[in-house]
């Protein structure tokens, strides 16, 4: 198993962007100057954010853009003057894309006085740790984990991200109109509950709506390397369109394979298309390939928050953030909205403070302005991704 720890102080320059901008209009903070600290505050006292990450093992393309995001944004924070007066203290651990680890990691937190926890990916690992986050009282904000029943845990356990099925209208509108696709396939994993129910569930309904049809839905599981059966079955049908609901580098091996077979249709996908797994591609295997996000580093999303957050986060970097470093970016901003909503950083009062964020229409981040809430679950329309020489656009049409 492999841990990773850092404690980070200020280093960067750049002006915070968008964790600036406020939990409504009660709550708005400017970002170019340090968070005042509220009266009766415990401005000072700091603050201990623990993030639990996929950094190896099947999702470790989503969790190294969570590691990565992260330490950019600790260090945006820290140099503005942290969190309302506190300076954070940072720890990034490895789950290693276990559940066993990622409890071990999470009960470690729980006994090291960690004040709030961001995790992700993986549902597995968060029905694990949910129970664990809950009975001690600790907030955990999640990055994907997408399965129901993760934020159902308790007043605690949050998700960032929107749930999946938000995107899925748009997505089929654009396959429709866009690709012109009268019929499509779905390949799927069996060990990963949302790809189960949006594959089978989500996905048919959505299409249907628009008048495509499903030829074929083949499954597999996350470990399975050789497609070539799945392969097969998804172009017997001889679909215009093919959609991928695979994890990490499986989508890789499948786009490569679909490539190979001669298949010259529509190849789509969800979230786990992010965070550059297609860069693994050459360009005429991965150009025109779409999916649905919640964010993409575009200079044309139609709000200012996203556009700074985009443009902040290059500079820093040198690279175009992905959805996933813009989810773990909004997943500060939401501790952060809450400390400055309760005033304190204490467990307890960042669980209340994040009440009082959602009850007061949500705060402006990188994946909206703003994010709202519902079921304790960011609640924004999304976009569609289109990828073209190795960068993600915001697909035409939109």
């Amino acid at each position: 198993m492999k841990q990773r720890s850092s404690t980070k102080a200020p280093a960067r320059r750049r002006a915070l962007g968008i964790l600036g901008l406020g939990v409504a209009t009660a709550l708005i903070v400017s970002g170019c100057s340090a968070d005042p600290a509220a009266p009766g505050s415990s401005a000072g006292a700091g603050i201990k954010i623990t993030v639990l990450a996929d950094i190896t093992g099947k999702a470790a393309f989503f969790g190294t853009a969570i590691e990565e995001a992260s330490k950019y944004t600790v260090d945006e924070l820290n140099a503005k003057g942290g969190i309302n007066g506190n300076q954070i203290t940072l720890t990034v651990k490895d789950t290693a894309s276990s559940a066993a680890t990622a409890s071990s990691l999470m009960n470690d937190a729980i006994l090291d006085n960690t004040d709030a926890v961001i995790f992700g990916v993986l549902s597995e690992e968060a029905l694990a740790i949910a129970p664990l986050a809950q009975d001690a009282g600790i907030p955990m904000i999640n990055v994907q984990a997408a399965a129901d029943g993760i934020t159902e845990t308790g007043d605690a356990i949050w998700r960032i991200t929107p749930p999946q099925g938000n995107f899925y209208p748009k997505l089929a509108e654009y396959v429709s109109k866009q690709l012109k696709a009268k019929t499509a396939a779905v390949f799927y994993v069996t060990d990963n509950a949302p790809s189960v129910t949006l594959a089978t569930e989500v996905m048919p309904k959505a299409f249907g709506d628009v008048g495509i049809s499903i030829t074929d839905s083949v499954s597999s599981s996350s470990t399975e390397t050789d497609l070539t059966t799945a392969v097969s079955r998804l172009l017997a049908g001889h679909p215009d369109y093919i959609q991928t609901q695979a994890i990490g580098a499986q989508n890789i091996a499948l786009i490569t394979q679909l490539r190979r077979a001669g298949f010259t249709g529509g190849i789509g996908g969800g979230t786990s298309l992010g965070a550059n797994a297609l860069a693994a591609l050459s360009p005429d295997q991965s150009n025109g390939i779409v999916y649905y996000s919640s964010f993409v580093g575009s200079d044309q999303l139609p709000y200012a928050s996203g556009n700074d957050f985009t443009k902040a986060y290059e500079a820093a970097t040198g690279k175009q953030p992905t959805t996933f470093n813009a989810e773990t970016y909004d997943a500060f901003g939401l501790i952060r909205a809450a400390v400055i909503a309760s005033g304190k950083v204490s467990r307890a009062d960042i669980v209340s403070g994040m009440a009082q964020v959602a009850s007061k229409g949500g705060f402006a981040g990188a994946q909206g302005d703003p994010i709202t809430f519902k079921d304790r679950s960011a609640d924004t329309p999304g976009v569609v991704i289109q990828w073209e020489d190795g960068k993600e656009t915001l697909a035409p049409g939109q």
